[in-house]
């Protein structure tokens, strides 16, 4: 147990000084877990069990079933490619479910888009006020101008 925690506490730095939100527990088996540091994961050790829980998530895995643990930037929010059409924008690696909403630069709602399970929503603009839009989504705003 006392190695397991000082692997932990070595991957501290790791964690401070890159840009990162989420941590990854990644298993043997093939499958891991993330963990959006916004939602403030607790750690805890119980007999042979590392334990992350959240409010919405909890995850209880055999450390001899883990191959690491890592700090990664996930949903960053400039991972903004241009849509299928000329008209739109496409929004990628956002959490499943999320919410886009755009506005005017008057603060007038004129479109909400949930993102899909893979995390992404093509916004199509050609159908949306023309001049400045206002973007927000769960981890950014951004500003763009429709013509």
């Amino acid at each position: 147990m006392k190695s397991f925690l000082l692997f932990l506490w070595m991957l501290l730095p790791q964690a401070l000084l890159a840009h990162v939100n989420a941590v990854v527990v990644n298993m043997t088996d093939g499958t891991k877990a993330e963990f959006m540091l916004a939602d403030e994961p607790v750690v805890t050790y119980s007999g042979n069990y590392l334990v992350l829980k959240t409010a919405t998530k909890e995850v209880s895995v055999s450390v001899t079933s883990i191959i690491n643990l890592s700090f990664v930037d996930r949903y960053t929010p400039t991972k903004i490619e241009s849509a299928p059409t000329a008209d739109g924008v496409l929004f990628r690696q956002l959490p499943a479910g999320s919410e886009i909403r755009v506005f005017t630069v008057d603060g007038k709602s004129v479109c909400t888009q949930k993102a899909d399970s893979d995390g992404s929503v093509g916004l199509d603009l050609s159908r949306l006020p023309k001049g400045v839009l206002i973007i927000k989504t769960p981890e950014t705003t951004i500003k763009v101008n429709n013509r």
